[in-house]
Formats: C-alpha cells, structure tokens, sequence
C-alpha cells in the first residue's frame, strides 16, 4: 500500500499482494529482481529509448498527481502557500535517536533570520509517501542527516531545488557515493557539510587525539560493524551555527537568483 502509488506506473496489471492471494497468476512476461545500474540514479545506455533518472522523477509526478490534487484542497495547505509564497521553502528532515541534530531549535531560527520559510519533516513509518512528496516537491530546499531518509531528495524538483546533506563523522564516502553524486545527476544544487570533531557527540566521548576523532577513516577500515556501533548509531549532532550558516546563505542566494531569472522569464517582452 505505501509504494501502490509508483508501483502501478511500473506495469500494467495492479499488484498483487501474495500475503492475501493464493491464486497462480500467468503472465506473458516476468521481470524477477532488481537491477541496479548505480546508486539512485539510471543509466540511459541501458535503457529503451535512453530513459534517465529525469524520466523516473516525472513518473513520481504522475504517480502522486492525483493524491497531491486531493491533498491541495485542504484549506490550511492553501492558507500557507498563499500567505507565505514568497519566501523560499526549506524543508529539515528531523531524526531522533542517533544522527539527530541536537539544537535543531536554533538551526530552524537561523533559517527564518536568512530568510527561509522552515517547515520541519518527522518521517514515520506510517506516513503517506504522498504528503512527504507533496512537501518536498514544493519546497525549495532540504537539510538531513546522513541516512536512509536522504533517498526523499528523489522528491525534489530538479534544476531549481537544494539539498543540504550534513556528513557525520566517519560517513564521508557513504554520504557522498549513496547521496550526494545521486543528487547531482539527477540535476539538484548539492552541498555537502562535512562536521568537525567537536560538532559530533562523540568529541565528548574521546579523547582530542583518538582515532574515532581524528583518523575515521582507520576505524572503517576495520568494517562495517566499527562504522555501524560508533558512527552510525552512537553519535549526534550539535551544529556549528556561524559555521553552517554560511551554507544556508549559500542556499538562499541560489534559491533566490533562480526565482529571479524564472520571474524575468516569465514577463511579456
């Protein structure tokens, strides 16, 4: 039910839940797996008629055109986007537990002094695939923590959109491979901000001079078990604000020289 959306723009039968339905199904043809071509992204030499990532984001917009429509109707929905659309929309992935950003309170204000309009995003795994669509394809740019909420930056509109990926400490290969060139392909401003040791949980944890801290890239060479218990699962973050708001700037300037070349487009000669 969560994927029905995209999975029936994927074939022309409807999908078959197997849990509920022990009927034998024949078909002409079955495609069994997954090919991966890289890591969120398609290759068009080896797609029919060069198909690209461009091509599998408009079959997101087609796929959740008609729930959006539904959803727009709502009059608070409305209300915003009327009274606020002026400011570019900047939209923050929230975490808890591990990997969360621990003064999220002053990033959401250091993002509406810029300029920003801040609406913060908690994904559970209940949500509406829909309404996480329908909030980033509307804004304008996104800010998360290294994980696997990121593949949302799918979500984006391409061309126009920024995608802020905060990179913790021992997850700079992973962020960059599963996240970062993913989104340059598919035509996203990519800005990655790599954390110092002092931003990270973990500088309260070890000492200045142990290699968790300063050499990360030793631990992971140790394997995935060390990246997992220390990296990925005991470790949050504490932003550098005068640091990070500089990349916010970044953002905002980019947002806001795009709008102003779509605006000039856009009036009669």
């Amino acid at each position: 039910m969560k994927y029905g959306d995209i999975l029936s723009h994927l074939s022309g039968y409807p999908p078959i839940d197997f849990n509920g339905d022990n009927r034998t199904h024949c078909f002409t043809e079955v495609i069994s797996g997954l090919r991966i071509h890289d890591e969120l992204t398609v290759d068009p030499s080896l797609m029919e008629n060069n198909k690209s990532i461009a091509d599998f984001r408009d079959l997101l917009d087609r796929a959740y055109e008609p729930r959006i429509e539904g959803l727009a109707r709502d009059e608070q929905a409305q209300e915003n986007m009327q009274n606020q659309a002026r400011r570019p929309k900047l939209v923050i992935l929230s975490r808890n537990g591990s990997r969360a950003i621990t003064n999220e309170k002053a990033l959401v204000k250091t993002a509406e002094e810029i300029g920003f309009r801040v609406r913060v995003l908690r994904p559970q795994p209940t949500t509406e695939l829909a309404k996480i669509y329908m909030e980033l394809n509307s804004s304008d740019a996104m800010i998360g923590v290294h994980g696997a909420a990121m593949t949302h930056l799918l979500f984006m509109r391409p061309g126009c959109s920024v995608f802020i990926q905060v990179i913790p400490l021992g997850t700079d290969w992973a962020a960059e491979t599963y996240y970062g060139e993913p989104a340059k392909k598919l035509g996203l401003k990519y800005i990655g901000y790599k954390i110092s040791p002092r931003e990270s949980s973990l500088f309260d944890e070890y000492k200045k001079d142990d290699p968790v801290l300063r050499d990360p890239s030793s631990l992971n060479q140790k394997g995935w078990e060390y990246t997992k218990k220390i990296y990925l699962e005991r470790q949050t973050v504490k932003l550098d604000m005068p640091r990070f708001r500089k990349r916010l700037v970044r953002a905002y300037e980019h947002i806001t020289r795009i709008h102003r070349k779509t605006h000039l487009r856009s009036q009669p000669q």
